[in-house]
């Protein structure tokens, strides 16, 4: 099916996909360097997304799979929560 075929009668006027890429809208980040601004100077730094399960137990501690390649360490992570 083309996307020209794709109709919806409930779909408002002001939304407009016409620009719109279907995908993970976080896939242009998935392996990024990055510019830091530190007040003892500049430096680039890589980072990466990973989508991973992870189990939180009671105590609030993760446990998460990461893909081997990832390089063993210390690593500063952001983590995003989806509830439900």
């Amino acid at each position: 099916m083309s996307e020209s075929n794709i109709q919806n009668d409930e779909m408002l006027d002001e939304y407009d996909f016409s620009q719109a890429v279907r995908g993970n809208p976080y896939q242009h980040l998935a392996h990024s360097k990055v510019r830091i601004d530190g007040s003892n100077g500049d430096r680039e730094v890589y980072i990466k997304t990973i989508e991973a399960s992870a189990i939180v137990d009671s105590d609030g501690k993760v446990t998460i799979q990461l893909p081997p390649d990832i390089s063993p360490g210390e690593h500063h992570i952001t983590l995003l929560i989806q509830e439900g």
